[in-house]
């Protein structure tokens, strides 16, 4: 059993007012050592730019993980504000460390397990949250008058391209915003794309402040012809942020609500501009054009949100494509495609493309309709399959969730090497953990993926197939498809397809597309009230011919 050491500081005023990790370290070490604790025994857990108002912590969770675990048996604090400032956290991290019998010891203060102990303990929690709120308040109310008064511009995280940030000040950062004037004028005057913008600042050796990497992303070229700060006008107070308690993102931080206050609100500060407002103009009225003319909202697309990259784990989207000019009307024509994302990335620079084809949507839509008419158009055939092939469907499950294993592991990977450079001071805290939450992300993207399959691999495994109610079952969700008719509009067609299919995967190989489909017929089943109680699962594979 291990000693824990827990200290935490989330703001370098701490730093300077003495509550540094080090100081913290330093004082819970001489405690341990007046209780007899050897050096060997102890573990720290290093909490650095975490706020104490959100139990939710990377340093903390690893804590309370290995006391689950039963690797520790007490632990060491330098003040009760240190653990939370949030009474109702603090009570129920305190009741987590009793339950599993963990001794809380604190430096400042005597904690004791005794009425009149907990007594003690709740005011000073209580007086710990009303500081939180009078420092933020006041920090919001002291940043608003430096803001309106003195016309400061607060630090911020990443100035933006083209500037740099000077004691309350934007500063011009002419290297930078050469390169912004070349991106209006390759908009402009060249009518270059995004991506053509974002390789072509890549070629030249133009790198993001935000990146690691040197890549552009269509969003940074995008805010560069957008945004007012180009032309002298940066607002502070815009966006309202509120924290909901207790709710987190799929990368692990806090979930918040930002909500644009009324303009009257906002605050203007004047900086220097790079571009004209004529300039900046025509860019929004060519971004506007360059909007109406683009997406495909005319367009119906059949398995929308449904197919998904056997090579990397994308969900492919629809898109368009311009083809021949009509010789009679003189017009060019249009026609629908399913892409990965990855094929050209919205990253610009060194990336590797995905190896995956484009197909015309009629074409996939069409092969995918009748893989699925094909097998419930003949129940005995498919229902004697799944009794008697299950073993064959499982393996194919097993390769679709290899794929899924292998990228999580990659994304790991990637995660311990940013460990690695964060360690070697190649990259900041911030950009650390910007990366990291990002690839944890994918991961639980992944994770949901995977889950999907290893879930239609349990039910292969593990279903006892009635012969006679499979059967039933698939021939009444036949019958109901034949009542629409031969020709089904597309909303038929889609309520059709996304209550029997979970997820399509397609995996380029040579001149053969490989397309697998994995879903359930309980949704029909359940719509035409069969009254089946086993769920019968829909696992299908097939190669389509790519047109060369």
């Amino acid at each position: 059993m291990f000693t824990a050491i827990y200290p935490r500081v989330s703001t370098g005023m701490q730093v300077a007012e003495g509550y540094s990790l080090e100081h913290q370290i330093e004082l819970c070490m001489k405690k341990a050592k007046e209780l007899g604790i050897k050096n060997e025994a102890i573990k720290v857990y290093r909490e650095e730019g975490f706020s104490g108002e959100d139990i939710e912590r990377p340093a903390m969770n690893e804590l309370r993980q290995a006391i689950n675990d039963h690797l520790i048996d007490r632990v060491i604090i330098t003040h009760p504000d240190r653990l939370s400032r949030d009474l109702t956290d603090k009570l129920y991290l305190c009741r987590e460390f009793e339950a599993r019998d963990v001794q809380l010891i604190f430096v400042d203060t005597e904690y004791q397990n005794t009425p009149e102990g907990q007594l003690f303990f709740n005011l000073m929690s209580v007086i710990a949250q009303y500081e939180l709120s009078l420092i933020k308040k006041r920090t919001v109310r002291g940043r608003l008058t430096a803001v309106e008064k003195d016309k400061k511009i607060m630090p911020m995280r990443c100035p933006p391209f083209g500037y740099d940030w000077v004691e309350g000040r934007l500063n011009i950062n002419q290297t930078e915003a050469e390169y912004v004037r070349k991106v209006y004028d390759w908009y402009l005057n060249d009518n270059m794309t995004m991506r053509e913008i974002g390789e072509k600042l890549f070629a030249i050796g133009a790198s993001p402040k935000r990146s690691t990497s040197g890549n552009w992303g269509a969003s940074s070229i995008g805010r560069m012809l957008s945004s007012e700060i180009y032309i002298g006008r940066y607002y502070y107070n815009r966006r309202k942020v509120k924290k909901l308690k207790g709710q987190r993102t799929q990368a692990g931080k806090p979930k918040k609500t930002y909500t644009v206050r009324d303009r009257s609100e906002w605050i203007l500060v004047e900086i220097e501009p790079i571009v004209s407002e004529e300039l900046f103009e025509q860019a929004r009225q060519q971004r506007i054009k360059n909007y109406t003319r683009s997406g495909n909202v005319q367009f119906d697309y059949l398995l929308k949100s449904l197919i998904r990259c056997g090579h990397c784990g994308r969900k492919w989207a629809g898109t368009t494509y311009t083809g021949r000019c009509n010789k009679a009307t003189g017009i060019k024509l249009k026609y629908r495609c399913y892409r990965c994302p990855n094929v050209y990335p919205k990253v610009y620079g060194i990336v590797q493309p995905c190896p995956t084809h484009s197909i015309r949507a009629e074409i996939l839509e069409e092969f995918i309709w009748d893989m699925v008419m094909e097998a419930l158009s003949n129940p005995e055939d498919y229902i004697e399959r799944l009794g008697g092939q299950v073993q064959e469907i499982v393996e194919e499950l097993l390769i679709g969730a290899g794929i899924f294993k292998n990228q999580m592991d990659d994304k790991r990977k990637e995660i311990e090497k940013l460990k690695i450079m964060f360690r070697r001071d190649v990259i900041t805290e911030d950009e650390f953990t910007r990366e990291s939450h990002k690839l944890l992300k994918e991961i639980n993207d992944l994770q949901s993926q995977l889950d999907l399959y290893e879930g239609q691999i349990k039910v292969h495994r593990e279903q006892h197939f009635s012969r006679g109610e499979n059967l039933k079952a698939v021939e009444r969700i036949n019958e109901f498809i034949n009542s629409k008719g031969a020709e089904l509009v597309y909303e038929e067609k889609r309520f059709i397809i996304e209550t029997l299919i979970d997820e399509i995967v397609l995996k380029s190989e040579g001149e053969v597309l490989n397309v697998s489909i994995i879903g359930s017929l309980s949704g029909l089943i359940e719509t035409l009230d069969v009254g089946m109680e086993n769920d019968i699962p829909l696992a299908l594979t097939k190669k389509l011919p790519l047109a060369k």
